[in-house]
């Protein structure tokens, strides 16, 4: 498939390209996520930023405890989100990447002054999540690469808030959004050197 070059989209009118048998891939559980998913868009399309959408889900799911796994270097903005979290009467679990210390010389990758010795750790930022009994669980900021271990790892459903992209302020939309980003996407990316 290469829904990318289709100009109609015409299953988005009803007409599919290709005829599928999906309904199977949504059992009770995944079924229960995505009435709960629609009817948040449908209700509040336009409305709602994502952090209320988040809210909302949650609300609609019935969960109670959500879990933030977060990177260390966006703890000041977690602090804002789990208070939003709480207000809104959820109970709140946090993660961050550090957590439990690995070093990465312990886990066989080079060790950089610039981004320091101690290794993100996102199989175990899941595990304490689900072991807290977290109904939804929110990335905020992972980097590329950790998020997938996370998802990876994770039991409860996953969602997502901020994805991390230092170099555009975590907006990394902005790479195809924004002309004069978007005209350097080709160039050669440098590495650091030690």
């Amino acid at each position: 498939m290469r829904c990318h070059e289709c100009d109609e989209k015409s299953c988005s009118q009803g007409n599919p390209c290709r005829e599928t048998d999906s309904l199977s891939l949504y059992s009770d559980e995944e079924g229960r996520l995505m009435r709960a998913a629609a009817e948040v868009e449908t209700l509040y399309y336009g409305e709602l930023n994502r952090l209320q959408e988040i809210c909302e889900f949650a609300r609609r799911l019935g969960v109670t405890r959500i879990g933030i796994a977060f990177c260390v270097g966006l703890a000041d903005e977690v602090r804002l989100i789990a208070e939003a979290f709480e207000t809104a009467g959820l109970e709140v679990r946090s993660v961050c990447c550090k957590v439990g210390s690995l070093t990465k010389e312990e886990m066989g990758m080079p060790v950089r002054p610039w981004v320091g010795a101690v290794s993100c750790n996102p199989a175990e930022q899941a595990r304490i999540l689900d072991d807290e009994g977290c109904g939804l669980l929110v990335v905020v900021g992972l980097c590329v690469g950790h998020d997938t271990l996370f998802y990876r790892h994770a039991k409860a459903p996953v969602t997502t808030l901020v994805t991390k992209d230092r170099k555009l302020g975590h907006n990394p939309v902005a790479a195809v959004t924004c002309p004069y980003i978007r005209k350097r996407l080709n160039e050669a990316p440098r590495e650091r050197q030690a």
